[in-house]
């Protein structure tokens, strides 16, 4: 069970570590988390020790080692080290350092070609009459995820929150009264209030009656885990799992779906596809939608008109023809955890 969302810290080493320290509180101070960022750099430090670097600086020799693919990893890991040493490079040159910054031909473009899964109409319906069928289980380390997982499930596809978003609510978080979510400090730093439905707000404060609630002074988480921390992602995608299954939803593997996140991107594609067949105008519609799922911008909103249309070809025509265009053209990068 996960007890605090404190960022990670790591000691770094070799001739770097003043710097990698430094770009690491720079990000923080920014208002990223970058805990993902600071592990991967943490890697990146250890792996300079094998080379005679003169202190702050960052040679041709070292970048091109560090990004040259290794032959067991992917691509996408292969760029997410890039990513992170060009980001370190110009962070050096602007600081006056001598460093080589890579250019992204040199490990070839990468495209992202991940589909997310759009669940049917039918297959939410089969996995939530399945959710609901959890049973109580004395002898597991969670007894009470009967109670807790129906309902985070709930709210990532009534909502579309990230699933780290919805495992972060507190009970100061979920307004019972008034039915309004409050989402703080997810990606891209933002916060926002996100309105429930008046079925899923019954739903919530059904589980609120039951809850775990924590001493004054203590995380009081909205989904606690019995330790007093909260549960963590791999744990809500343990069950998500196994409620596939016993809703007969085919899984196809690691890296291929369906994904915990791909509630987000059909509670968006259904509720385009609900404003499409209603007439609703898109244009006023989608800024709405895009403030709801917490976005930067309108880009990674826009995606969803192009996979309402390819999941739902029957409304295609009429999509095309009232909004063709904004819908964006095929080759645009897909960013999977937006």
């Amino acid at each position: 069970m996960i007890k605090n969302d404190l960022p990670k810290q790591y000691v770094y080493s070799g001739a770097l570590s003043s710097l990698c320290d430094s770009f690491v509180a720079e990000k923080r101070a920014l208002g990223f988390k970058f805990n993902k960022g600071a592990q991967v750099l943490n890697a990146f430090s250890r792996f300079t020790q094998s080379f005679e670097l003169p202190e702050n600086t960052l040679t041709e020799e070292v970048i091109n080692a560090w990004i040259t693919r290794r032959p067991t990893e992917t691509k996408d890991t292969q760029f997410k080290r890039f990513y992170l040493a060009r980001q370190f490079a110009e962070y050096m040159a602007r600081l006056g350092y001598v460093a080589y910054i890579p250019l992204q031909d040199e490990i070839g473009r990468f495209h992202k070609t991940f589909i997310p899964y759009i669940f049917s109409h039918d297959e939410i319906k089969r996995f939530f009459t399945q959710a609901d069928r959890l049973k109580y289980n004395m002898r597991s380390c969670a007894p009470r995820r009967h109670l807790v997982m129906p309902v985070i499930f709930r709210i990532l596809y009534c909502c579309g929150l990230r699933v780290s978003e919805a495992a972060r609510l507190t009970g100061e978080d979920v307004d019972l009264k008034a039915g309004v979510l409050t989402v703080r400090d997810s990606k891209f730093s933002k916060s926002r209030y996100i309105p429930m439905s008046g079925e899923l707000t019954d739903v919530c404060r059904n589980y609120g009656k039951t809850r775990l609630v924590a001493p004054i002074g203590v995380d009081d988480w909205f989904f606690a885990a019995p330790d007093g921390g909260r549960y963590s992602g791999r744990e809500v995608y343990h069950v998500f799992r196994e409620v596939l299954w016993e809703a007969g939803i085919s899984h196809g593997g690691k890296g291929n779906g369906p994904r915990l996140h791909d509630f987000r991107h059909t509670f968006a594609v259904h509720c385009l596809q609900k404003w499409v067949a209603s007439g609703a105008e898109l244009t006023t519609a989608i800024p709405r939608l895009s403030a709801y799922l917490g976005h930067e911008g309108f880009a990674s909103t826009e995606q969803y008109l192009r996979m309402t249309a390819e999941v739902y070809p029957e409304i295609s025509e009429l999509m095309q023809r009232q909004f063709g265009y904004i819908i964006p053209s095929e080759g645009v990068m897909w960013d999977e955890n937006d």
